[in-house]
């Protein structure tokens, strides 16, 4: 019977040995797929997850310091031989705290829509200029409007002219930096437009009773429009990326380009070495590509490094991947500008690298004052590869203004231009909190490695065990044996030697011996 309980317990413990070990050895081969799977799991945005909650109301402070040109020639504006000279005026910095209203979860294709509000808190302390600072800036309703109508018909474009003659004659608009950046501030020609009906005459519809570089992006979410993303749930590489915007997959001014690109938050991951990112900016109404520039290490952790670069804001000729975003009417100018002015209302904006950077020279050389710099003016994105989350950020970028000379215009005299307007530093850094949580990521892959080769171990021998037991017990019984037989023939062979010893050493031996050498000594005789 108690052969029979220790049979069932080597058996026992070796099917659990070799389970055990095949389960280590199974997890160690695929531990990096079950981490990604785990990953995923926790990254899918689903209602009511922790990460969908910091997803929508993410506590996370954005700095965003904002540099104004400020004209300091304009008297000259309509004489061709002087260049237009600017000053940068600022920072001008606020912090801006991000929120998602209205969410709604679309289970069916795996995406979720809502709308952005944004909020500007002016940080005096940081800030190099007041909001108070006035700042001449060219005209830029007059020239947008004169833009806007030349696709017009005459009736419609005489009215205009009429109105612009009596309320647009001025070159510049004279403001603070507040009227420019986020307050905004009223026009008559605005005025005039707002007393028309729009369904009279619906070239004139403007939605905003004022207008400013940065107006009415503060507590607004009308502004940035209707988002609907992936949630990652049907395809991991999706997430975060933008599926429709104001409802519609492509957008009015660039109806022949697919929206593409992230929102900021989510990449598609593990990141690969070589490729770039991209994120579709609202303001640009497109996306904007970022190029691969190398590894860094990042507080402890390896980091892919993006940066901005001449490709990315080429025009369609030096770059085709840009070449949906100019078609038809659209004017393609010298690689370094992207061509904005649909998503402006059809005034002539142009984005780019502020002063100019990584554009063509002849931008810089147009005007005073530019003074481009990699340090400050370059594009950075650092990101960690296996969560393509966010380490930190530097988004720079500029808007300018083409003025040309049209006869009916104030600048009808002046010379073809870009001029800069404002330009905007973004700048985003991961948590202490969140980077804690992020350095977990690799120690728990090595730990999970430790385990599983843990495992194996335990279950091989656990395999052994008894084995080695049964081997070591034959051998301590065969040296038993060993040692015992020798033992005995090392006494068997004492006690022949004693018995030896015994015999030739006694006296009457002794004696006897004597004896008889005497009676043989005799009979000699």
């Amino acid at each position: 019977m108690s052969d029979m309980i220790a049979k069932n317990r080597i058996a026992l413990t070796s099917l659990v040995g070799v389970v055990l070990a095949l389960l280590g050895l199974v997890y160690v081969l695929n531990l990096e797929r079950i981490q990604r799977r785990a990953l995923e799991w926790f990254m899918v945005l689903k209602p009511n997850s922790m990460l969908s909650n910091l997803w929508q109301s993410p506590n996370l402070s954005i700095a965003v310091n904002i540099y104004i040109f400020n004209w300091t020639n304009s008297e000259h504006f309509n004489d061709p031989n002087v260049k237009p000279r600017f000053e940068e005026l600022g920072p001008y910095s606020f912090t801006e705290s991000q929120q998602k209203m209205n969410v709604v979860w679309h289970l069916e294709n795996s995406t979720v829509s809502y709308l952005r509000r944004s909020r500007f808190y002016f940080n005096a302390t940081a800030s190099s200029g007041k909001l108070n600072d006035t700042i001449v800036c060219p005209n830029t309703l007059s020239v947008g409007l004169l833009n806007k109508m030349q696709n017009w018909s005459p009736f419609l474009r005489t009215l205009m002219l009429m109105a612009m003659n009596m309320y647009g004659t001025e070159a510049t608009f004279k403001r603070s930096a507040d009227d420019w950046l986020f307050n905004g501030f009223d026009t008559p020609l605005i005025k005039m437009s707002k007393m028309v009906p729009t369904k009279m005459i619906p070239q004139l519809h403007f939605p905003y009773e004022r207008i400013g570089y940065g107006y009415p992006r503060n507590s607004s979410t009308e502004i940035y429009g209707h988002f609907n993303v992936y949630t990652g749930l049907q395809d991991f590489s999706k997430l975060g990326q933008i599926a429709r915007w104001r409802y519609d997959n492509v957008t009015n001014g660039h109806p022949k380009c697919k929206l593409r690109g992230s929102m900021g938050e989510f990449h598609p991951s593990p990141l690969r070495q070589g490729e770039p990112i991209s994120f579709f900016l609202p303001d640009l109404c497109r996306e904007l590509k970022i190029d691969y520039a190398g590894t860094m290490d990042f507080e402890g952790l390896e980091a892919y490094v993006y940066k901005g670069s001449a490709r990315n804001m080429a025009n369609g000729t030096d770059n085709p991947e840009n070449s949906c975003y100019c078609t038809d009417n659209c004017r393609e100018v010298r690689s370094g500008l992207l061509n904005i002015s649909t998503c402006w209302y059809d005034v002539p904006i142009f984005a780019s690298s502020p002063h100019f950077y990584n554009a063509d020279p002849y931008y810089a050389d147009a005007v005073d004052g530019m003074k481009p710099d990699k340090d400050r003016h370059e594009i950075t994105v650092i990101l960690e590869p296996k969560t393509a989350m966010l380490l930190d950020i530097k988004a720079r970028l500029m808007i300018s203004l083409l003025v040309e000379p049209r006869p009916e215009s104030v600048f009808r005299k002046s010379r073809s231009n870009f001029f800069p307007l404002v330009w905007a530093d973004y700048r985003v850094r991961i948590s202490p909190d969140l980077l804690f949580y992020l350095k977990l990521v690799p120690i728990s892959a090595l730990v999970g490695k430790v385990c599983g080769f843990v495992a194996i171990a335990l279950g091989v021998m656990m395999v052994l065990w008894y084995p080695r037991q049964m081997l070591l017990q034959k051998h301590f019984m065969r040296k038993i044996d060993i040692t015992s037989m020798e033992t005995r023939m090392q006494a068997a062979t004492a006690n022949t030697e004693l018995k030896n010893y015994a015999v030739e050493g006694s006296p009457l031996l002794v004696g006897l011996q004597f004896v008889a050498a005497s009676d043989d000594s005799q009979r000699a005789s």
